[in-house]
């Protein structure tokens, strides 16, 4: 699977979903299930990339700024959520995470939707009959910390302004 493959069924599970993360969860796994597991695991790996490219100070203060506080685990759901928004939402948020301000919708609550992250392996167990743990796992790069420069919780506001104003003013 290229990358191109992988956007395009992000963006119409999105488009399936009307939007909803959580929809979308359904609707992605449905089109998951009808690809081969080769694909499904080539799927995870893109996936995988993604979410390594994501894991950067301004997005994760975005999601600080979004849900009023971000652990590590919500960081992690919040990268799936903004993946789940598609590829130009995406690299338009890599370039400059204020440009969020400008997404979140209704829908969207807190931004964190941790189903994607788990439907790769899910629907290849399932379609394959053998159990997770045999799934061909891809790593996370996340023993170096987050990409670019860190922050304080009292700076964040400053660094984000019109996330901070639209959810914080």
């Amino acid at each position: 699977m290229e990358k191109k493959e992988f956007w395009k069924l992000i963006d119409a599970s999105r488009l399936a979903a009307d939007n909803d993360p959580d929809a979308q969860i359904d609707t992605l796994g449905a089109m998951l299930a009808e690809l081969d597991p080769d694909q499904i695991v080539a799927f995870d790996r893109l996936m995988v990339e993604q979410v390594n490219r994501a894991y950067h100070w301004d997005l994760w203060a975005a999601a600080y700024i979004i849900g009023g506080g971000c652990s590590d685990d919500g960081f992690m759901d919040f990268t799936a959520w903004l993946i789940g928004k598609g590829e130009q939402v995406f690299e338009a948020a890599l370039r400059d995470a204020d440009s969020l301000a400008d997404v979140v919708g209704e829908a969207d609550g807190e931004c964190q939707v941790e189903g994607i992250l788990y439907l790769p392996s899910q629907v290849w167990e399932e379609k394959t009959g053998r159990p997770g743990d045999a799934f061909p796992r891809h790593l996370f790069a996340f023993q170096d910390g987050p990409h670019g420069e860190s922050w304080d919780e009292d700076a964040v506001d400053a660094r984000l302004p019109r996330l901070a104003a639209r959810f914080n003013g």
